[in-house]
């Protein structure tokens, strides 16, 4: 099985990093079910979905 790292933000979301790909996922680069062998807290910062652009293109009209 693949190892992952479960990332828990300030928002509340969860997202699950890989540490380690598996000798079969290298081979076949099908996804195993993952393993979660570390959690992170990441409470200073929000996720993607949740956090401002670092900068607004000109393009967009808000």
């Amino acid at each position: 099985m693949c190892n992952y790292t479960q990332v828990e933000f300030r928002c509340g979301h969860v997202r699950y990093t890989v540490r380690a790909w598996c000798t079969n996922y290298e081979t076949t680069h099908k996804r195993c079910p993952p393993s979660v062998v570390a959690i992170e807290f990441r409470l200073d910062e929000q996720c993607g979905d949740c956090r401002a652009p670092a900068i607004t293109p000109t393009w967009l009209k808000i």
